[in-house]
């Protein structure tokens, strides 16, 4: 079974529940920056802290009296923190699966350049977006999209870059080897037909969003 790594960033913070259940079911969690702060409202703590920590003031406090934690303080800042987290997974825990908690909600500059960030990530790595509204999966090449029991649900396809080949099975208007991106920008407020929906491309990036409820 494929390990997975659990990034917390510093968007709009999980519910309780969904970062308990997202900690138990990954082999490795990071706070990044102020993603720390979910954390400890709910007593736990991640296997690594990084960012440039400029959202954690108090980070010498933390260091102190969580000396089991490991801090990686990266100041640079030609990169996002969310930019640091990846690239440190990549060199890290290479073919892990990454969910992402924290990255939607907030400021919407942050949610379209964490979703950016994403685009451009090795594509061999399965990234998902976690919210308690809602969830969104990056689909490439080599990281197509099974997706089970939500049938009826809404679903939209949002090409980030230009996407060939994008197939689909499952859904009311299926798209069959389709080219989309630039000019051409179709898939949004699609819905569920079956309780087994397959998403796949040839080249290129794109996100799939569902609804939650």
């Amino acid at each position: 079974m494929q390990k997975t790594c659990l990034l917390v960033l510093a968007g709009d913070p999980p519910s309780e529940d969904l970062l308990m259940w997202r900690m138990d079911e990954s082999n490795y969690s990071i706070a990044v920056d102020g993603g720390f702060l979910p954390f400890r409202h709910a007593d736990r703590l991640p296997n690594l802290l990084i960012g440039d920590l400029d959202s954690l003031p108090d980070y010498e406090d933390i260091e102190n009296q969580f000396p089991n934690l490991t801090i990686q303080r990266l100041k640079e800042q030609d990169t996002t923190d969310f930019e640091k987290a990846l690239n440190w997974v990549t060199n890290h825990l290479n073919g892990w699966n990454i969910i992402v908690l924290g990255g939607l909600g907030k400021r919407t500059d942050h949610l379209v350049t964490n979703l950016l960030v994403a685009s451009v990530a090795d594509e061999s790595y399965e990234i998902t977006f976690d919210h308690d509204n809602e969830w969104i999966r990056r689909v490439t090449p080599s990281c197509p999209l099974i997706l089970k029991g939500r049938k009826g649900s809404s679903l939209s396809l949002l090409p980030v870059q230009e996407v060939t080949g994008l197939m689909t099975k499952g859904l009311k208007w299926e798209l069959r080897g389709e080219k989309i991106g630039g000019k051409r920008i179709i898939g949004q407020s699609n819905r569920c037909e079956s309780d087994l929906v397959e998403v796949s491309c040839q080249s290129g990036c794109c996100f799939v969003f569902l609804e939650k409820g």
